[in-house]
C-alpha cells in the first residue's frame, strides 16, 4: 500500500484507489457512518488501511464517520490508539472473554 489516490464507493463496495493498486471492501450506511468489514486482513494491513484511510477522509473533509469492523482486539486497539475523530472500530467475533461474561 502506497499513497492513496482516491476512495470511492459504490452500490456495494468501499474502494481504495492506491498508486498501482485497488482495494474492495464490503461497507453498509448506517445513520451518519460507513461500516466498512475489514476482518479479512491481518494486524499490520488493517491498522494501516484504516490508519491511512481515516485521515484521507478527514483531510477530503468526508462528511460521514468511518467504522471498521476488525477482526480481534488487538488491532481495535492498534487503530484506537491514534484517537482519530472520524473513526470508531468494533470486533465482530465476540472474544471467549466477552462471551462469558454475557452468559454470568
Amino acid at each position: 500500500m502506497e499513497n492513496i489516490k482516491e476512495i470511492r464507493l459504490s452500490k456495494d463496495d468501499f474502494i481504495v484507489d492506491y498508486d498501482n493498486a485497488s482495494l474492495k471492501f464490503a461497507y453498509e450506511t448506517k445513520g451518519d457512518k460507513y461500516v466498512i468489514d475489514i476482518t479479512s486482513l491481518n494486524l499490520i494491513k488493517a491498522t494501516k488501511l484504516a490508519i491511512l484511510t481515516s485521515t484521507y477522509c478527514f483531510i477530503k473533509n468526508f462528511k460521514k464517520k468511518l467504522c471498521w469492523i476488525v477482526a480481534d482486539e488487538q488491532t481495535k486497539r492498534a487503530i484506537s490508539i491514534l484517537r482519530l475523530s472520524n473513526i470508531e472500530q468494533c470486533i465482530i467475533r465476540p472474544t471467549i472473554e466477552e462471551r462469558m461474561l454475557r452468559i454470568s
